[in-house]
């Protein structure tokens, strides 16, 4: 079986459904994105797959550990860590606090004292922030807190949802110069994005999810190459 796999996977809200029939699977230390247009139930998928909503039918499998039925802490505990659309800080606390309620649920403190410091050698400013509250920092500045609050966890499986949205270019420059040091550090990544240009490129393979529906699957180098992804989602 593999590191991650969804089977069939439908989801509802009321009675209109966000996803019907996924399926998508992940290998482990694999980089794999989901693109897709706004709407398309990629939140949602992501949001499944970390037992914030209960699917309507199919099933959801981490190492060999069925996740649909599990609640969201539990699921943390298996090495699966969630950084969200919309990044849901506790803006009203540091960025030191943000991190350390990332590591929530550990009780090695010298190792999270040296993940915290290779969280700061990804992502310099937030060291220069660790005492401002996230509330007050810039757009750019609180993704990089998201992922580095989900970093925290020492998870296995990074679920990121839309980590460029709403940023100038440079800041998406930094944030996926990030994510391909995450990925070499050996965590596997699951990318959900929007910005099919900056996700491509980015992993290994991925999938393009439309109404609820996935409708393409490969190596993204081929979706690249595909006539439908360079007109619909890379404008070439």
């Amino acid at each position: 079986m593999s590191f991650l796999r969804v089977n069939a996977l439908s989801v509802a809200y009321g009675k209109a459904y966000a996803l019907r029939g996924v399926s998508l699977h992940v290998e482990e230390g694999e980089s794999v994105a989901i693109i897709g247009p706004n709407g398309a139930g990629k939140t949602t998928l992501l949001r499944a797959i970390s037992g914030l909503v209960r699917p309507a039918d199919g099933d959801i499998w981490f190492d060999n550990v069925r996740l649909d039925r599990l609640p969201p802490h539990e699921i943390v505990r298996l090495g699966i860590a969630h950084a969200p659309e919309h990044r849901r800080l506790a803006p009203q606390m540091t960025v030191l606090e943000n991190l350390e309620l990332g590591a929530y649920h550990r009780r090695d403190r010298k190792a999270i004292r040296q993940d915290m410091e290779h969280i700061f050698e990804l992502f310099p400013r937030l060291r220069e922030r660790l005492g401002q509250h996230a509330g007050t920092l810039s757009g750019g500045e609180q993704q990089m807190l998201t992922i580095a609050r989900a970093l925290m966890a020492r998870p296995r499986l990074l679920l990121l949802d839309e980590p460029s949205l709403g940023l100038a270019p440079l800041v998406k420059k930094s944030i996926f110069d990030a994510l391909a040091r995450i990925q070499q550090d050996g965590v596997t990544v699951l990318l959900a994005e929007q910005d099919a240009s900056l996700a491509l490129p980015a992993v290994s393979r991925a999938y393009v999810l439309e109404s609820g529906r996935m409708v393409m699957e490969g190596p993204s180098q081929m979706l690249r190459q595909n006539d439908y992804v360079r007109q619909t989602y890379l404008g070439l």
